[in-house]
């Protein structure tokens, strides 16, 4: 009887095991995609100017009111997404490897 009980609890604890183990796979694998990704995005922006408009003095323009429609605008946000993606499948995995 004792033996069985025993047998149940090794299997249900390597039944864990594995499971934390391609939980942690998954997320390991869906980080380097989207840490690719930054990589990619933060490339394709381009350098900003604000510092040079703060010296000068030409902030009201059209673009610099307008820029969160434009194409930078949209990177940034796609930029600030993936990092906090990153940083959310970090936590978990993390979380998930202490409780084992």
């Amino acid at each position: 009887m004792l033996d069985s009980m025993n047998s149940f609890l090794l299997a249900a604890e390597q039944s864990v095991y594995d499971t934390v183990q391609a939980v942690m796979l998954a997320f390991s694998i869906l980080m380097v995609l989207a840490c690719i990704a930054i990589i990619v995005v933060i490339m394709l922006q381009k350098g900003t100017a604000d510092n040079v408009s703060a010296v000068t003095g030409n902030t009201d323009t059209f673009y610099g009111k307008n820029k969160e429609r434009d194409k930078e605008g949209v990177l940034k946000k796609v930029t600030l997404g993936l990092f906090i993606f990153i940083l959310v499948c970090a936590v978990i995995c993390f979380t998930v490897w202490f409780l084992i």
